[in-house]
């Protein structure tokens, strides 16, 4: 039996499994190999490239990691007072991702300003071609911890970086038969990145471009607070639960609704945004921090360090028919972040994010060929503390709408196509999004004179597996906008100077 849930009768399972399997039986992919050896399955039973999921790889995950088709444990009884059950997988639980890439900024990394350390951790780089290798390392540890409880710990190390706990979650589930067609899979977790536990390729921790080098200037394109959370990006920990209802003719219908708490994990301390955004008292890309006109110190903005608990929401409904699922849905965070991460004193800047998503997505089983649409709109409204005061902006308020439409096309297993358009507008902002960087060339570099995010690109991605384990990628970033920047002038250089090209290299163990 590929599960053992309470309640809930073999044959009936069985059959929930059986439909959601069938459709899941697409694309060869490749996932985390310790996944696959728990359960025997082939990464394309989960995955129709990682980390895009199936049907099935989203009931594996609602399931808490806990599935397996092998025998799941050894008990070992010793009358120490009481019982005591002692959980042994007899598979290996770990996995190894190797991530390496090479990058051409066509006006070179100058253009982006500052120095190299948040990129890679060296000195200051002014050269267009970067090589990274290994540009990132990632030790897992996933799997079933016990029957109803489940694992995925992420702790990567990255150049100049060291280590830290990328998005990371320990779940516990159980599931319950309703009636004939009508499953219900209720969930608690506890993670370090809002959105961790969602089950779509949409939200922010698992949407498109799925991987990118640290060179790149897409990296330095603004986002908003929950965009620029993810994993080892700020020390965050949450707090939730879920619940899946799985019902209808064929168990076609889901609805899925979550709900977290976040809080900072390490205390109080600096974190620059990975959206690249310092203020105008910051003196580089180091966080090396100024004063403004009155003297104050001026810090990062989007520091992560939360102010009070982060709430977060999650509702999706998905339906499925023939060789066809689609999702539409919404997840809002609501979050309060000090203006001075390191000293907190009261001045706080808020952060609201509200999303709607969809996805829609093919799987041909016959013939190896998968096809997923994607849309993800987040509109997120700031307030700042006074301005005058703490100079970390230029306006009371503001708002960021970030926008990003993708397709992804697998064919037989082993090729893949993929491309996007990327559009970020708000309001200008010269003290929150930065300006007056000027680099070697005499160009401002990075940031436009007004301080506008407002950035616009298409993408285009090749993609080859000559094995499950092993995927090797070109993609190609071409910008109409970029921090406010369209066509060059005497101080600033033109979009087309941050089009970018990437080699991409994954393994898997």
């Amino acid at each position: 039996m590929a599960f053992k849930l309470p309640r809930l009768e073999p044959k009936k399972f069985l059959a929930l499994t059986s439909v959601i399997g069938g459709m899941a039986m697409s694309a060869n992919a490749w996932a985390l190999p310790s996944f696959a050896r728990q359960t025997g399955w082939s990464c394309a039973t989960c995955h129709t490239s990682f980390p895009q999921l199936t049907p099935m790889g989203r009931m594996f995950k609602l399931m808490g990691f806990t599935t397996t088709n092998l025998q799941p444990q050894q008990k070992i009884e010793a009358k120490v007072g009481n019982q005591v059950r002692l959980f042994l997988p007899r598979i290996s639980q770990f996995s190894v991702f190797v991530q390496a890439s090479a990058t051409n900024v066509a006006g070179g990394q100058q253009v982006l300003g500052g120095s190299s350390a948040t990129r890679a951790g060296g000195s200051a780089v002014t050269s267009n071609n970067n090589i990274e290798a290994p540009q990132q390392v990632s030790l897992f540890y996933a799997g079933a911890l016990s029957t109803h409880v489940g694992d995925f710990m992420h702790i990567t190390y990255s150049g100049g970086g060291g280590f830290g706990f990328d998005d990371s979650s320990v779940v516990h589930t159980h599931a319950y038969s309703l009636g004939r067609n009508n499953t219900l899979i209720v969930g608690e977790d506890v993670n370090n990145t809002p959105t961790a536990m969602d089950v779509w390729n949409t939200s922010t921790d698992w949407n498109s471009p799925f991987y990118y080098s640290d060179y790149t200037a897409y990296g330095s394109v603004p986002t908003s607070f929950i965009g620029s959370s993810p994993g080892a990006a700020f020390p965050l920990i949450g707090v939730g639960a879920y619940v899946a209802d799985i019902f209808g003719a064929n168990r076609a219908n889901w609805l899925y609704f979550d709900a977290d708490v976040y809080h900072n994990s390490e205390g109080i301390g600096t974190a620059p945004n990975s959206g690249g955004a310092f203020n105008a008292g910051g003196t580089n890309a180091d966080n090396v921090p100024g004063t403004n006109a009155t003297g104050n110190p001026v810090y990062y903005v989007n520091s992560g360090q939360l102010a009070s608990d982060a709430p977060y929401i999650r509702l999706a409904y998905q339906h499925d028919w023939s060789k066809w699922n689609w999702e539409v849905g919404t997840y809002d965070m609501w979050s309060r972040v000090y203006v001075n991460p390191t000293a907190p004193a009261g001045a706080v800047n808020q952060f609201d994010d509200y999303d709607l998503d969809s996805q829609l997505q093919y799987l041909n089983i016959n013939t190896n060929n998968n096809l997923t649409l994607r849309v993800n709109d987040i509109y997120e409204t700031q307030k700042f503390a006074d301005p005058t005061l703490y100079g970390d902006s230029s306006v009371s308020s503001g708002h960021l709408n970030t926008l990003n439409l993708s397709a992804t096309y697998w064919w037989h297993d082993e090729y893949a196509a993929q491309g996007g358009f990327q559009s970020t507008t708000g309001t200008a902002n010269a003290l929150y999004w930065g300006t007056g960087a000027t680099s070697a060339n005499g160009h401002t570099a990075l940031w436009s004179s007004n301080g506008s995010p407002n950035s616009t690109d298409e993408w285009v991605e090749a993609s080859y597996l000559p094995w499950w384990n092993m995927r090797f990628s070109v993609r190609y970033t071409m910008f109409n906008k970029f921090r406010g920047l369209t066509g060059a002038t005497a101080a600033t250089p033109s979009a087309s100077k941050f089009n970018t090209v990437e080699l991409l290299a994954w393994f898997s163990y």
